[in-house]
């Protein structure tokens, strides 16, 4: 039952909140070797046609030997060469799950650097099971697992055909999450590269304006931090923790009907048409969050409700997680000719400063959390109201709070641009004006207290 039990955990929802891809196929692999009670292992994965070393285990060595070891594979890669001889390119290229069970004694493979390790540590590699880890669904290959040495009570160091249909069992399951993870984390690298090099070129010309116009520079400067990773990562977080809760789900209802044989082919179709399903919506949220943080560069038409509930959106998972209910009261009716992203930004840094001060002003056990946004046009003038209950602006500091680098923050939480640049975008780019106060009033019968943000700009005919 043991056994059974860690090959449900495989799929445990604590696998999924894991951000850094080593660290899931340590754990994968982990797991793995507890259910069929391997010694050792390594996992490989494909990288520019050579299969590149990422993960080794030995529960023989101590930390220290095991460290001494990945140092000198982190580099290896293997090509994938049809006449090679090394068994894990055999087994990714012919797609089937081998066993030896005497390194020494089989001519087929070539085990020198098996032997030289084992000499070199005073070990035997015995046996070995090797299978390729390929996605059930794309039928793309994305690696291989190697288990060293079956351990059993009578020094047996064999695998059995056993072990062989559990770990085949396994291997599509496995992918599913490796492949997964390693998407999200090539999406999120790529991200960053973009971000990074958006970066540089901002940072070459804020220092070639910043000598004609400080004001101009700090708008730069803003766009420079439009382009950083920081609160975006977190916000993708929060946004996919349920998602990739449902993937647990399925993926672990899956694993379990299979150990049960009791799996139903339409229904695995179903269950993995849905998780394909999620992690395309996985993949559409890193594409908002792109489009999101692209400068722009000209004025378009746009509706000012979507675009407010949009700002929401991006950090809707963060609200949840503060318990924090945003309450609309919007003009639909409303379009608007300006630069749409801008008035995100300016929007969002208002709202990040009523979640940053729930956070700072509200008592955990606090349940009455409320963000409340109102849209409307008076004739000729559109008003945007931001207001919250989570305790108000301290009257001493409340003409501060859009001087440029003014903050309540410690230093290395915040650089206090966020208002400022809210309010430099709103009077440069919307010719309008904001203006920040404290509010009382009451919601639900609930007596509430807070800071209350206005936005006013003309109307474009």
């Amino acid at each position: 039952m043991k056994k059974n039990k860690n090959h449900y955990n495989i799929y445990d929802l604590k696998l999924f909140k894991i951000d850094d891809f080593d660290i899931l196929l340590h754990k994968i692999l982990k797991q793995v070797r507890e259910i069929i009670n391997a010694e050792a292992g390594t996992i490989y994965t494909v990288d520019n046609n050579t299969l590149c070393f990422n993960v080794f285990q030995n529960d023989s060595m101590t930390y220290e030997e095991i460290f001494l070891q990945y140092k000198k594979l982190k580099d290896v890669k293997l090509p994938l060469d049809p006449n090679s001889k090394y068994l894990a390119v055999d087994s990714f290229l012919s797609e089937k799950i081998i066993i030896v069970n005497d390194v020494y004694k089989t001519k087929r493979y070539e085990f020198l650097g098996v032997k030289e390790y084992d000499n070199q540590n005073n070990y035997k590699t015995h046996s070995i099971l090797t299978a390729p880890i390929i996605h059930p669904i794309e039928n793309k290959k994305l690696g291989v697992i190697q288990l060293i040495n079956k351990l059993e009570k009578d020094d047996n160091f064999d695998f059995n055909e056993k072990d062989k249909d559990t770990l085949a069992m396994a291997s599509s399951l496995i992918a599913l999450s490796i492949c997964q993870a390693h998407d999200d984390f090539i999406r999120l690298k790529e991200l960053n590269n973009e971000l990074k090099i958006a970066n540089e070129k901002l940072t070459k010309k804020v220092e070639y304006e910043i000598s004609e116009n400080e004001k101009k520079s700090a708008i730069i400067f803003h766009q420079s931090k439009l382009a950083s990773m920081g609160e975006m990562i977190g916000n993708i977080a929060h946004q996919w923790r349920q998602p990739l809760s449902g993937i647990s789900t399925l993926a672990s209802a899956l694993s379990f009907n299979f150990e049960l044989n009791n799996a139903d082919k339409n229904q695995t179709i179903d269950t993995l048409d849905k998780i394909v399903d999620t992690t395309r919506y996985l993949s559409d949220t890193i594409d908002d969050f792109r489009n999101f943080y692209k400068i722009d560069k000209y004025e378009k038409p746009f509706n000012l409700a979507k675009n407010l509930q949009q700002s929401v959106a991006i950090i809707d998972a963060t609200l949840s997680e503060y318990e924090i209910e945003v309450v609309f009261n919007l003009d639909e009716k409303i379009n608007y000719f300006g630069l749409e992203n801008e008035l995100k930004q300016a929007t969002l840094n208002i709202l990040q400063n009523a979640k940053d001060a729930f956070h700072i002003n509200i008592n955990q056990n606090n349940k009455n959390r409320f963000i409340f946004i109102t849209l409307e046009k008076i004739d000729d003038l559109i008003s945007i109201k931001i207001k919250d209950n989570a305790g108000g602006i301290k009257e001493n500091i409340l003409e501060k709070i859009f001087k440029k680098d003014f903050t309540t923050k410690d230093e290395h939480k915040g650089t206090g641009i966020g208002l400022y640049m809210t309010k430099v975008i709103i009077e440069k780019s919307f010719s309008g004006k904001i203006k920040a106060e404290n509010s009382t009033f009451e919601y639900k019968g609930i007596q509430c207290k807070g800071a209350l943000f206005k936005i006013d700009f003309q109307a474009k005919k």
